[in-house]
């Protein structure tokens, strides 16, 4: 900043007053720029309908700050300055009214804008005391003795106007354009017939450039980024305090989200000015969806690199992550282990047929759907039953169809709560999450937990189930075949009553006899093929006796089907297969 030097005895000058001002403005003028750059601003200047009501507003005092040439004109006896320029502040001390007279047409309505600009105007004139060279006792008045008043003021001044629209029906006016050197502060909206003025009425000019708050307080609250989303799902765009005309790499946004996103997502920080780009998440990917949640408050950060948004964060709302690499970093959804419907500890004990069954598990994966959300339902302890519909009960229907399977399934809904519901199994076989149409209300995760056999009179057979394998068969209820044909080659034996269409494995007894001494043997296999035989009861020659051999998890290659051979040399022989157990 300069300053002005004078010395002892000089005789002092107008111009040191004058260029001490000057100066004294030029550094401020820099100041200003510096914390408030080039463009217009305004501070203050707030528009209130007036009290009592009328047809008139107020606008308060305030600032205006805008780039300016020096002067324009001579300052006294100093020269017009218009080769630099610098930021000036225009000062309205008072508050002023303009009238807004409604339109004097029925169905109506005007819109007034209030403008401003910035004024460099000379101001209190004042009759001054000149030096009278010719006869120094007596003072001059006015210049040479001319009577004439000076200015004594340049009044730096906000300068409003107020500008009428054209009225036309409700709706379809139109605000009148801001004029050159101005800018745009209020619209002001009178219908025909009305008598006063209400806040209702008076709105801000879209883009005007009024400061919220004090710089201090705009640094506290950080309200100059903090933006209005008032775009459509997938589309962001928002509106903020000072509307940017471009955006720098790593300019950061804060905005007040007005809907949640569906998938992939755009942003603009100033729609029609500045060209929508890409939201990606913190791994520099497309979104997915509930990113971002109404109400929620996001930040997205510009990436010139990459031409697009990054979202860093949205309050109430799922967050994108990049892969982790080491031990202490959050994982991807795709990263977290668990198998759904793996399980820890998970029983069933139904000592007696009934209506009910009660599981327990130390800890249950579900999942929304396949590769999809997972969760850990820990601690898990539910009943299902017939008679009621829903968790705890059946997904359609409330009685157990009879000689038929039921799919059983973990579950939690969306506020947490824990429980599991039945499905009789459809015909393409229980899936490992439901996929049926009757989800229960709520429920955002399931898991296939048990597929539980009915009698003939619509109850659960008594059984103990343990992990993913039933065991609820007696000798006589599981027996698969009784049968004196011999089969040379793998022949398909269906165990529909026994199993369900999701039963992966089978577990049983071989029994054979004949009636006279000979070589014999059964054999149970996956497939049609002769291999992988998981039970193989083998009678050498000579012997008549009854006997019988274990067979442990036969694979089961086709739905409900497990395929056999039966051979015999001597005698009737009698063939037998059980199932004592199955594994889902």
């Amino acid at each position: 900043m300069d300053r002005q030097t004078v010395y002892a005895g000089q005789v002092p000058l107008e111009t040191d007053l004058l260029n001490t001002n000057r100066n004294v403005l030029v550094a401020l003028g820099k100041v200003f720029g510096d914390l408030l750059g080039t463009s217009t601003l305004a501070a203050g200047l707030g528009c209130v309908p007036t009290s009592p009501a009328s047809l008139s507003v107020q606008v308060q005092p305030g600032q205006l700050y805008a780039l300016q040439n020096l002067d324009n004109t001579a300052y006294s006896s100093l020269a017009a300055d218009t080769t630099h320029q610098i930021v000036k502040q225009g000062i309205l001390l008072d508050a002023k009214t303009f009238a807004c007279a409604a339109p004097t047409t029925a169905g109506y309505s005007t819109n007034y804008l209030i403008e401003a600009n910035y004024a460099d105007v000379d101001t209190n004139a004042v009759v001054l005391p000149f030096y009278n060279a010719s006869n120094p006792q007596q003072a001059f008045s006015g210049p040479g003795g001319n009577g004439q008043p000076s200015m004594t003021t340049r009044a730096g001044q906000v300068v409003l106007t107020l500008k009428p629209g054209v009225a036309a029906a409700t709706g379809s006016q139109v605000t009148p354009a801001v004029d050159a050197g101005c800018i745009g502060l209020w619209v002001v909206t009178v219908a025909y017939g009305q008598a006063t003025i209400t806040s209702a009425n008076i709105s801000q000019y879209t883009g005007a450039p009024i400061l919220p708050t004090s710089l201090l307080q705009s640094l506290i609250t950080n309200n100059l980024e903090y933006g209005i989303d008032n775009g459509t799902a997938g589309a962001v765009q928002a509106t903020f305090p000072l509307a940017p005309t471009a955006v720098a790499d790593n300019q950061q946004f804060w905005v007040k989200i007005k809907s949640a996103n569906p998938g992939a997502t755009t942003f603009t920080p100033n729609p029609g000015v500045i060209a929508p780009a890409p939201v990606v998440g913190a791994a520099h990917q497309a979104l997915q969806g509930n990113e971002l949640v109404a109400n929620g408050r996001a930040l997205f950060v510009y990436r010139a690199d990459i031409t697009s948004y990054v979202l860093e964060s949205c309050t109430g709302a799922s967050l994108q992550t990049g892969a982790a690499t080491a031990s202490q970093h959050a994982v991807q959804f795709g990263q977290v282990a668990g198998v759904v419907g793996s399980s820890r500890n998970l029983k069933c004990n139904n000592a007696t047929a009934g209506a009910s069954l009660t599981f327990t598990a130390d800890e249950i994966v579900a999942e929304s759907a396949l590769g999809s959300l997972r969760y850990c339902l820990a601690n898990f302890n539910a009943t299902v039953a017939s008679g009621t519909t829903g968790l705890g009960g059946l997904d359609t229907g409330t009685t157990l169809a009879a000689n038929s399977f039921y799919a059983v399934y973990a579950a939690i809904k969306s506020d947490g709560t824990k429980g599991a519901f039945l499905q009789l199994e459809p015909a393409g076989g229980a899936t490992q999450v439901y996929s049926g149409a009757n989800l229960p209300a709520n429920v955002v995760a399931t898991a296939l937990i048990g597929a539980w056999p009915t009698n003939s009179s619509g109850q659960f057979f008594a059984g103990f189930h343990s992990d993913r394998t039933l065991s609820c068969y007696t000798s006589t209820q599981g027996q698969a075949l009784n049968s004196s044909t011999t089969q040379a080659s793998p022949t398909a034996l269906s165990i529909s009553s026994l199993v369900p269409k999701c039963a992966k494995y089978v577990s049983g007894n071989l029994q054979m006899v004949s009636t006279a001494a000979s070589t014999e043997n059964l054999g149970v296999y996956p497939t049609s093929g002769a291999f992988g035989v998981q039970g193989n009861l083998f009678a050498a020659a000579g012997s008549s006796a009854s006997i019988s051999q274990p067979y442990n998890r036969l694979q089961i290659s086709t739905p409900q089907t497990i395929y056999y051979t039966a051979t015999n040399t001597a005698g009737t022989p009698t063939f037998q297969i059980f199932v004592t157990s199955y594994e889902i």
